[in-house]
């Protein structure tokens, strides 16, 4: 054998299958041994180590050998935690590593027959080395078939107890672990109690044998392991996770032994004891009976006198010693966290606890050193208050205890002084706690207090009071909302709504009591809440008395402050001559039967109602929609308290007023509101029936007027008139001149071919019959309307003298426009000539299509908007053609602030209308403006009118022209992507329009397309389409109005016309000599007139054609609608068929979609109709418009 072998390893290799020898030795050479102890054990060896296997933790082992005189290794048998278990390649690596590393020189000197170093012996014979391999395949097959028989058991669900009886030997009694408690660290130190693993078995007459103490960490591989239970392999987990006791083992030891602690330990000790294998550790040979967990036991604390009393004080001081007792004299406790006791004798362990006591206290209390009595008895009064429960030593046992008492909640009310109650708000409640007569405040300090006797006692009382019950009457305050601060002082914050304060005060304070709180109140909270028993409202012109009931609500007479809009001028017939411009409000209260002014709370009413909810139970939101308390408490006039006002009455007046409290400042202070005449009007309108107020007879009687309920004076058609009024139009006369005669504007917003010029015409013949029209009347009209005007008002009105101003003389004519009753302008003119339209006065202003002035921000409106003018006029067929914002446009322009600022109509009316689909604000819009806009459909009040049919024929894309609408789509849409993420759909207004032009543009015709792959398709389904119907419907005689959007469309229609020899006229915005252009289809030379839709949609009365072709879908179906009322108006005789040309699975029919949400919130405004409950424009009508083609 070589010197530097401790065996010789070729020995081994007969003692192992050759697989596993290779395997081992090749670990071995790479190093896989992670640790290696060697120990000497009495007539072999043992090596413990670990080897580094496959898994990412080295697999643990335990190798017995023994070796003979000559060096080599007589048998061995390694037990491994991995999968194979025994005589594996981890151990033969292991024994290569003892045979080169060899046992410490302590475990030599020991005697175990050593090999001597450098000897040469003779190999052992072959006969031996096959006994001993015998010897070792034979417990191998043994230990396998135990295993086997083990797993059988498991299997069958039998515990360890219950395995089939054998022979009775020591294999039918396998080892198992045992669990031994024992106190460690008395007598010098705490005790505590210990927790420790060993395995024993059952021996035949009874008991167990002598436990083995468990040297390594217990794992899979050892046998006692394997056979364990789920419960045991639990319990040594929780062993393992617990720290070991220090003087134990050493810091390397894998033994399962710690200390008990936490809930941690505690689970182990419970789980020992459920196995009945949990024993006191007797420290001999045997174990007695099993401990059982027993039931909780208080600690109970005694103070023992110790002579010479503490460290360093004089022999003759006397001390005091705290110890901590259990009610079993048997029973020894423990000081592990928790604490816990064992007592051998009884069979019993568990837990011991110390009620009141806090873990952190308990721990001090266990370990209080001895006490001098001269010391306590100078600290007496701190000593009395920390130790809570615990008794005091007898050198104080004069001190008056008092302990188990309830406590009460007392509870002290007063008003705030002024200069807290913005800290404190209005009253301050002062909390303090009763026991048996001793009252204060303790929160904070030690659950043990010492406090003054009561009067008559003397001396000091340890008073243990009842933290939960105080803490506990503090919650109920912070629950009914009231915050603490020193001193327990309670409060509602003073930033905070004081609303409760003034409810309780109105009930008594009922609350605080019903949460269990002895109740007293201070004296100046009596008659804090007084009632108000009636409220009076008072409504009427400035300076008038009583009730008003003859006033009249004129016309402005042009003072100074009057309100944008109102005009100068002659009343109308009856009114009074000079009426005021201004209103007042009054507000009154009745307390006991004096009135009370109560203008300037309304600042704190309106804010109440701004912050209101809607009520659910007033749908229709507006003047009785807001969900106020049935109550409201308000400073009271003497100064002193607060006056509870009923909400019922001034509930709908609040609604109105919050209204106007967003347009303008208001001043409070005074005895009356001062308002202008559009407010008063405005205020009064919003109230609904059935609210009751005071004055102004003739405001009352025009609010109903407006709003359908009383009859327009009739209004009889001048002479002048050259025409034969229906009755529809007399009454929309009637109308204008109701308008006139108070001061206020309108829109007349018939259908389209109903006659509103006819019925405007009049209105101002009537006002130059009666003197009225001193200044002119203004029109402004698109350019394309004109003639129209000029026209009809020579026809139907000769005696107005007319001048229209247009192209370069018409700065000649402006010098004589004073001299004529009629004035006619387009719009384009008015930014350009600003200074005279500003500096004339008109007597009245009208807009003829004024959804021109739907964007406030463009020049146009705002011109007009400061035209000086006594009546203002929108005539429009489609008032809203888009979005809201045009109605509030159009209102600003004809009574300046009655829809508020824009930002507040947005925040008001546009917003949760348009995005949130609110049906309450639509209607609180509507009944606001519904009366200022006079609306007749063609199908109501004309019934002579022939029907109008409608047709969508759709047209299917194909081949080249598909392929590339998809394509045009596809790049589209990641366009308008990144655009939307990187700028939003504001600011990517540009974008967006581009792309769905081009869409739009390739379902017309793809030459319309401004790209290289479009000018490569030559073909249109559409105009395929449009072709293939033309020839047969001018064939029967039809007679077509054909519009189109994109001029260039009409330009590649005239070309197939002329193709197919069809005679056609086209009118666009660069057409000259339009009269002769509309002549010609008019007196029925041509039968087919092509029309840009902007150029000709309006203002064109074309009764002859009976049948309109609409080539492409615009987005908005007023202005569809306007274009197929060319044809389909007064005068028609003949049916109008409509037919919409729309290509199928395209952009087109998402158009139509569209138009639909569009028409449906215009025509809610308009009709009252419900409305949609979801936003009408989103992202998702972009996403939806640029869905991909999808054809049937």
């Amino acid at each position: 054998m070589s010197l530097e072998f401790w065996f010789e390893p070729e020995s081994l290799r007969a003692l192992c299958d050759d697989g596993v020898w290779a395997r081992g030795t090749a670990l071995f050479k790479a190093r896989a041994v992670r640790r290696l102890a060697v120990s000497a054990q009495g007539d072999h060896w043992r090596l413990e180590g670990d080897v580094q296997g496959t898994q990412l933790a080295p697999y643990q082992l335990s190798v017995s050998m023994a070796l003979m005189p000559d060096g080599a290794v007589d048998y061995w048998r390694s037990q491994c935690s991995c999968p194979v278990g025994l005589q594996c390649k981890h151990g033969v690596a292991l024994m290569h590593q003892a045979a080169r590393q060899g046992p410490s020189e302590l475990d030599r000197a020991r005697g175990l027959a050593l090999p001597a170093a450098g000897l040469n012996r003779p190999p052992p014979a072959r006969s031996d080395v096959q006994q001993r391999m015998a010897e070792v395949h034979r417990m191998e097959s043994e230990a396998r078939l135990m295993n086997w028989l083990l797993a059988l058991d498991k299997a069958a669900g039998l515990a360890d107890g219950d395995a089939p009886a054998g022979a009775g030997g020591a294999a039918d009694r396998p080892e198992q672990y045992v669990y031994l408690l024992s106190v460690v660290g008395a007598p010098r130190a705490a005790p505590l109690l210990q927790l420790e693993a060993v395995v024993s078995y059952p021996k035949v007459t009874g008991g167990w044998a002598k436990p083995k103490l468990v040297r390594t960490q217990p794992g899979k591989g050892q046998a006692v392991f394997d056979r364990a239970g789920d419960t045991d392999r639990q319990v040594l987990q929780l062993l393992r996770a617990l720290p070991r006791h220090q003087n134990y083992y050493s810091a390397y030891s894998g033994a399962p032994c710690a200390v008990v602690e936490g809930q941690i330990g505690l689970l182990a000790v419970q789980q020992a004891a459920s196995t009945g294998r949990l024993f006191a550790d007797a420290g001999g040979s045997t174990v007695g009976a099993p401990l059982r967990w027993g039931e909780l036991l208080p600690i109970e604390w005694a103070w023992q006198a110790v002579s010479g009393g503490a460290a360093g004080a004089q022999a003759q001081d006397s001390g005091w010693a705290l110890q901590a007792r259990l009610p079993q004299a048997g029973a020894t406790l423990c000081h592990n966290n928790p604490p816990m006791y064992l007592d051998a004798a009884a069979g019993l362990c568990g837990l011991a606890h110390a009620p009141g006591m806090e873990p952190a206290q308990l721990e001090v209390l266990l370990h209080a050193p001895t006490l001098s009595a001269a010391a306590l008895q100078k600290y007496q009064a701190d000593v009395a208050r920390r130790l809570g429960p615990v008794p005091l030593p007898p050198v104080l046992q004069g001190l008056t205890r008092l302990d188990g008492v309830a406590p009460v909640a007392r509870l002290h009310l007063a008003p705030t002084p002024a200069a807290g109650v913005a800290y404190m708000g209005l009253i301050t409640a002062q909390l303090r706690f009763d026991y048996l007569g001793h009252v204060g405040w303790w929160v904070g300090q030690p659950l043990s207090v010492l406090v003054d006797g009561l009067d008559g006692e003397g001396g000091k009382v340890l008073l243990q009071r009842d933290g939960r019950a105080e803490i506990d009457a503090v919650s109920r305050l912070m629950d009914l909302g009231l915050l603490g601060v020193d001193e327990g002082l309670f409060g509602i914050p003073g930033e905070r709504p004081q609303g409760a304060w003034m409810l309780w005060a109105d009930e008594g304070f009922a609350a605080l009591r019903e949460a269990g709180f002895a109740l007293t109140v201070a004296p100046e909270l009596d008659g804090w809440i007084t009632h108000a028993q009636t409220i009076h409202v008072h409504l009427g012109p400035e300076g008038a008395e009583g009730d008003g009931g003859d006033d009249a609500f004129g016309l402005d007479d042009g003072a100074d402050g009057a309100e944008p809009g109102g005009g100068a001028g002659a009343h109308g017939d009856g009114g009074d001559p000079n009426p005021s411009p201004w209103f007042e409000l009054s507000l009154g209260i009745e307390i006991d039967g004096q009135r009370h002014n109560i203008l300037p709370w309304l600042p704190d009413l309106i804010a109440a109602a701004a912050s209101a909810a809607p009520d659910p139970a007033e749908p229709g939101g507006g003047a009785k929609g807001l969900a106020l308390p049935p109550f409201l408490y308000l400073p009271a006039p003497s100064g002193h308290g607060f006056v509870r006002l009923p909400t019922d009455t001034l509930k709908p007046w609040l609604a109105a007023l919050l209204d106007l409290a967003g347009d303008r400042a208001h001043d409070f202070s005074g005895e009356s509101l001062r308002l202008s005449r559009l407010e008063a009007l405005r205020t009064s309108a919003s109230l609904g029936d059935g609210v009751a107020w005071e004055g102004a007879a003739s405001l009352h009687a025009l609010v109903q007027q407006l709003q359908g309920q009383g009859q327009l004076p009739e209004v009889p058609v001048p002479a002048g008139v050259q025409a034969q009024l229906r009755p529809y139009q007399q009454q929309g006369l009637n109308w204008l001149q109701f308008l006139r005669a108070n001061g206020l504007a309108g829109v007349l917003a018939d259908d389209m071919g109903l006659g509103k010029t006819l019925q405007t015409l009049a209105h101002i013949q009537v006002e130059k019959d009666a003197g009225r029209l001193v200044q002119p009347a203004l029109i402004v009209a698109p350019v394309s309307l004109m003639g129209n005007w000029e026209r009809e008002a020579a026809r139907f009105t000769p005696g107005l003298r007319s001048v229209v101003l247009h192209g370069k003389e018409r700065h000649a004519l402006a010098e004589s426009m004073a001299e004529h009753d009629l004035v006619i302008a387009p719009y384009s003119l008015l930014q350009r000539d600003r200074e005279r339209w500003l500096e004339a006065r008109w007597h009245i202003v009208v807009l003829d299509e004024a959804q021109n002035i739907k964007n406030a921000t463009t020049n146009a409106a705002q011109v007009v908007a400061q035209l000086q003018a006594n009546h203002r006029l929108c005539l429009s067929g489609t008032p809203m053609e888009n979005h809201l914002g045009e109605i509030w446009s159009l209102f600003h322009f004809l009574m300046p602030g009655f829809l508020g600022s824009q930002q507040r109509f947005r925040d008001l009316f546009r917003n949760p209308i348009e995005r949130q689909g609110s049906t309450e604000r639509l209607a609180q819009l509507r009944a606001r403006i519904t009366p200022f806009m006079l609306r007749r459909a063609k199908s109501v009040v004309a019934h002579e009118l022939p029907p109008k049919i409608e047709t969508v024929m759709p047209v299917d894309l194909s081949g080249g022209q598909a392929d590339l609408y998809e394509t045009i789509r596809l790049g589209m849409e990641k366009t308008v992507r990144e655009a939307l993420q990187a700028k939003g759909l504001a600011r990517s207004q540009i974008t967006i329009l581009d792309a769905l032009l081009k869409l739009r543009q390739v379902c017309c015709d793809p030459q319309l397309v401004p790209l290289e792959a479009a000018r490569k398709v030559h073909t249109s389904a559409k105009l395929a389409q449009l072709m293939e119907m033309l020839p047969e419907m001018l064939a029967e005689g039809r007679r077509i109005l054909l519009f189109s959007q994109f001029t260039s469309m009409l330009a590649l229609i005239e070309a197939e016309l002329s193709k197919h020899g069809l005679p056609w006229v086209k009118l666009t915005g660069q057409s000259q000599k339009r009269d002769a252009i509309i002549d010609r289809f008019t007196s029925g030379e041509v039968p087919l007139f092509l029309i840009s839709l902007k150029a000709g949609g309006v203002g064109l009365n074309l009764p002859q054609a009976d049948t309109v072709i609409h080539y492409d879908p615009w987005w908005n179906p007023a202005v569809e609608a306007q274009a197929t009322d060319r044809a389909h108006r007064i005068g028609q005789t003949q049916s109008v068929w409509v037919v919409k040309l729309v290509a199928r699975g395209t952009i087109e029919e998402r158009i139509l979609a569209l138009q639909e949400k569009k028409a449906q919130l215009a025509e809610s405004l308009y009709q009252g109709a419900a409305g949609r409950k979801q936003p009408l424009f989103t992202e998702s009508d972009l996403a939806e418009l640029l869905q991909p083609l999808s054809l049937p």
